[in-house]
């Protein structure tokens, strides 16, 4: 049975067309290389070839959003290993300056100790 989606002729070496194109590209570049198909195939599914450009477009839409799901789990887990680290920190180190999430330790709410803890003040 004919595939218009994954003809037989993209699988007819050992790595398919698609894995050389991302291989051949940055995470970005190929993240524009979907958009850019997936966009083409929904421009043009009226004049050309219906459902089946509509699917195609469906295609390299899935595989930008599968993409873009990893990239926002790993963007999730770094921020909670980093919450962890600042909270271990903070459990350990009770005058750590870097508990006010300002690098400086200067923090302008009032609630928050200002400045770095004394051990940091500048030998005279």
């Amino acid at each position: 049975m004919h595939d218009p989606i994954n003809p037989s002729h993209y699988a007819s070496s050992p790595i398919e067309c698609i894995e050389a194109i991302e291989a051949s590209m940055t995470t970005e570049a190929f993240k524009g290389f979907l958009k850019g198909n997936s966009i083409k195939y929904l421009w043009r599914y009226q004049q050309k070839n219906g459902a089946e450009d509509l699917r195609k477009g469906q295609w390299y839409l899935e595989r930008l959003i599968a993409i873009k799901e990893i990239e926002e789990a790993q963007a999730q887990r770094i921020a909670e290993q980093s919450k962890q680290v600042t909270l271990h920190i903070a459990e350990h180190d009770p005058d750590s300056y870097m508990i006010s999430g300002c690098p400086d330790g200067f923090c302008p709410l009032p609630s928050v100790r200002q400045g770095p803890p004394e051990m940091f003040k500048p030998v005279s």
